[in-house]
Parts: C-alpha cells; sequence; structure tokens
C-alpha cells in the first residue's frame, strides 16, 4: 500500500517539476494503475487457484518494488506513468494470494477478524508512505521517496519466501474454465452486490489517499513532511482501529444474522460520506484534520466483513478468483475513477474557486458512500439470514 499511495504524497513536487494537471496527477494516481491491476489480476488468481501462492506472491512484491524504486528514475510525465503500470503489474497478485490463503487458514466464522488483521497493513502502508515518504520527499527530493519505499519491499519478499508456509487446500483444485469460474461467482446477488459497493466506496477511499495531502498543502498550506506526519499518522491509527473494529463487530454480527456482513459496511460507509464532506468543506484546519481522521476510521470499517462474504460466497478451490474478480472491478471503478474524477472536477471549478476546488471536488466524491450503502443494503437483503457457519479449523 505503501508503494500504491506514495504518488498521492508526492504529487505537489511532481506536479511542477513536469507541469502536469490535476487531471493529469490524477491518471498517474488512479487510472495508469487501475488499467493494470485488475486484468492482470484475473489469470494471476487462475494460477493462484492452482499452484503455489507463497511462491507467487514471493514474485510479485520483488517485481512491484522494483518498479516502485524505478519510478525515481523517470524524466517525464510518460515515463513515470509507464513505471507506475509496472508497479500495478506486480501488486496484482498480491490479494488472490493472501485472500485465498487465508480463506484456507482460518474458519468462516473467524474470517472477518482475520482479515481485519491483513487490512491494517493497509493503515501502516500509508502511514510508511505520508510519513517517511513526506519526509523524505521534503529533504532529498521525489525520487529519492520512491527509492526510499521500494527497498524494504525486497526484504520482505525474501522474509515471505523463508518464513510463510502455502496453507494445505480445504478443496480439491477444480478444472473448470476461467470463464465458468466467473460466471458462478456473478451469479451470486450476494456477491455481485457486495463487489460493486466495495468499487463504489473504493472511489473515496482512493480519491483521498490520491489528493487528501495535496488539499492540506494547496488549502491549508501545510508543509509536505509536517502534513506527512501528522495525517499520515491520525489516518494509521484510525485506519488501524477501524480495521481491527470492523473485523471483531462484522463476526459478532454475523454469528447472529450472517446479512450483517453487508449491513455492516452499509452504516460505515453512509456515515462516512457525510463527515468526510464536512471536512474537506471547512475552513478550520482542526476540524478539517479531526473530521478526515474520524472520516478514515470509518471508511475502514467496512473491509473485513466485505471480504469474509466473498470468501464465504466461493467455493475453497475459486476463493484466488474471487478475490480476483472483485479486485477487478474495486480498482477498475474505485481506483480508476476515483482520483481522476476529483482531478477533472477540480481543474473545472479551479477558475472560479480557486484553492477551494480541490476541497469541494473531495465533498463531493464522498456522496458517492451514499450509493455504496445502498448497495451494500441489497446484497444483505439477497444473502438471506443464516449465523456463520463453522467451516473448519
Amino acid at each position: 500500500m505503501a508503494d500504491r499511495q506514495i504518488i498521492g504524497i508526492v504529487a505537489e513536487p511532481i506536479k511542477r517539476e513536469f507541469g502536469l494537471s490535476d487531471t493529469l496527477i490524477g491518471l498517474l494516481g488512479g487510472t495508469a494503475f487501475a488499467l493494470v491491476y485488475p486484468p492482470l489480476g484475473l489469470p494471476i488468481a487462475r494460477l493462484a487457484d492452482r499452484f503455489n501462492r507463497r511462491n507467487i506472491l514471493t514474485v510479485c512484491l520483488a517485481f512491484w518494488s522494483g518498479m516502485t524504486m524505478l519510478c525515481g528514475l523517470v524524466t517525464g510525465f510518460w515515463w513515470l506513468a509507464l513505471a507506475r503500470a509496472g508497479v500495478a503489474a506486480g501488486e496484482a497478485g498480491y490479494a488472490p494470494t493472501t485472500h485465498s490463503m487465508i480463506a484456507d487458514r482460518v474458519s468462516e466464522k473467524r474470517r472477518a477478524s482475520a482479515f481485519a488483521v491483513l487490512v491494517t497493513g493497509i493503515s501502516a502502508g500509508a502511514l510508511l508512505a505520508t510519513v517517511a515518504g513526506g519526509y523524505v520527499s521534503e529533504h532529498y527530493g521525489w525520487r529519492m521517496a520512491f527509492v526510499a519505499l521500494g527497498v524494504p519491499g525486497m526484504i520482505v519478499a525474501m522474509m515471505v519466501m523463508l518464513t510463510v508456509a502455502e496453507p494445505p487446500r480445504r478443496a480439491a483444485v477444480k478444472t473448470g474454465s476461467a470463464w465458468a469460474t466467473y460466471r458462478r461467482l456473478l451469479s451470486s446477488k450476494p456477491f455481485t452486490w457486495c463487489v460493486v459497493a466495495s468499487a463504489l466506496h473504493l472511489m473515496v477511499t482512493y480519491a483521498v489517499g490520491a489528493w487528501g495531502i495535496a488539499w492540506f498543502i494547496r488549502f491549508h498550506e501545510m508543509g509536505l513532511a509536517r502534513a506527512g506526519l501528522v495525517l499520515g499518522g491520525l489516518a494509521a491509527i484510525a485506519g488501524v482501529l477501524g480495521s481491527i473494529g470492523g473485523g471483531l463487530i462484522g463476526d459478532r454480527l454475523a454469528r447472529v444474522d450472517r446479512r450483517w456482513l453487508a449491513w455492516w459496511p452499509a452504516v460505515t460507509v453512509f456515515v462516512a460520506a457525510f463527515v468526510g464532506a464536512g471536512a474537506f468543506l471547512t475552513g478550520n484546519l482542526d476540524w478539517a484534520i479531526g473530521g478526515i481522521t474520524l472520516a478514515v476510521f470509518l471508511n475502514a470499517l467496512y473491509q473485513p466483513s466485505s471480504y469474509a462474504l466473498i470468501q464465504s460466497v466461493a467455493d475453497p478451490a475459486e476463493r484466488a478468483s474471487a478475490a480476483a474478480l472483485m479486485i477487478f472491478v474495486q480498482n477498475l471503478i474505485g481506483l480508476g475513477l476515483g482520483p481522476l474524477l476529483v482531478g477533472i472536477l477540480s481543474d473545472a471549478l479551479a477558475p472560479s474557486l480557486g484553492v477551494r476546488a480541490l476541497g469541494v471536488a473531495m465533498a463531493g466524491i464522498f456522496m458517492v458512500n451514499v450509493l455504496a450503502a445502498g448497495a451494500y443494503w441489497v446484497a444483505g437483503r439477497h444473502y438471506g439470514r443464516a449465523p456463520a457457519d463453522h467451516v473448519g479449523g
């Protein structure tokens, strides 16, 4: 996540050096990534459903870390866009492998809590990108920020290979075609509506990651290092608490009625819509920091339950494919459109609103959460009333 979000931290110096518009920054922060990441995730998932997931994850991790370092060597916009696409190509293997391994290792009734542990990495990555990336960029230049974040990934890749065991699969590997697998998954209304809901919600989440720091620098005139330290630290704490709390609460509610795996995210993203929009419209720095921190907390509550629902619907031998299909839609819509739409809207409003334009654009994107809440409610309605089953150790 650090390698993915660093582009939002160093957006302002990149924009100045290459003379880019907010629209082009939005392309770098979202669309260039989304055009590669989702399509590659599908074939990698098919490999992960058949071969050693730990080994696939190791190769992907080393590749995307190397491409992150390469971002620091580029000489123009298109080279940077190409390097970002390389980061996306490596990261395409992350979700299918990790989701499948967790689903095979953890029983259904504890799966939301297990995914809560996994997604704390999102907050840790955001913290690393904002604090370390912001400090290195301000003192040594934005290029060194990419290099500084890419090196640890190489070390982690070796750790994964040496310390992580491939878990036994809960069912024999099937030989059905990819299209048969995807058709079966998409025929499930809980699966489809949950994927749509999470994709809409991620338009907001990725927009905050791409533009949040830039807005504080531009509108509240904060230094890059200070913005990274203050906002990165608070967002990381809020994200970790939201991820863990969301998983624990989701598991507890699902033991009574599994539909809460969808309804719980519906409640949280709906409330986050209005909290986040207000934070980007206020001129008070303290209220803005507090509001965005609370919005990050609320936005993080949805994820463990969403992943648990998806893995509960999927057959054991289709779990990597289910994760990849979800990630495909999430990133095509959430990452591909969220940062880009904010950039387009900011450029359109700038002549009349000046530095306020980006904040208004961010407030507008937060309203997409209302649509996400509606889709989550429909997913829960189709899921059917039942307690989460205990399906293994």
